[in-house]
């Protein structure tokens, strides 16, 4: 059974997705092919905490401690217009419906309420990361 949280690094795949950005070896055009078709979990997940690497480096939060040895600015100066234009797209497909989001599908299977415990702080997120692009 792997970690589930709402939170944007209170699962498994947000840990080994930090851990690779620490050690250089996360290679964002790995999943930046894929714009369209049905969003499957390991993608959004890994959106969202992409856009929470891009939140840092523009200053909309702090850095967690998950942070700690990473870079985000430097890391957000080495994307291309176009990953960062993918990350965004991407949030709004994840929080868009369970016909797009095989995150928020299972988000909804949870109920109306930890749907929106979820999706509410991405969406603002998403909203304060359109304000800097």
């Amino acid at each position: 059974m792997g970690t589930w949280g709402s939170g944007p690094f209170e699962n498994d795949g947000a840990g080994d997705l930090l851990a690779a950005l620490r050690a250089g070896s996360f290679d964002i055009d790995d999943y930046c092919g894929y714009v369209d078709g049905y969003l499957e979990a390991d993608d959004a997940q890994a959106a969202v905490v992409l856009a929470e690497v891009l939140a840092v480096a523009h200053d909309l939060r702090p850095a967690p401690p998950e942070f700690e040895g990473f870079d985000a600015a430097a890391y957000v100066r080495s994307l291309t217009e176009q990953q960062r234009a993918w990350i965004l797209v991407t949030i709004e497909r994840a929080i868009a419906d369970g016909e797009t989001s095989e995150l928020y599908e299972l988000w909804a299977e949870n109920g109306p309420e930890d749907l929106e415990t979820w999706r509410a702080p991405v969406l603002a997120r998403l909203e304060g990361l359109r304000a800097v692009q």
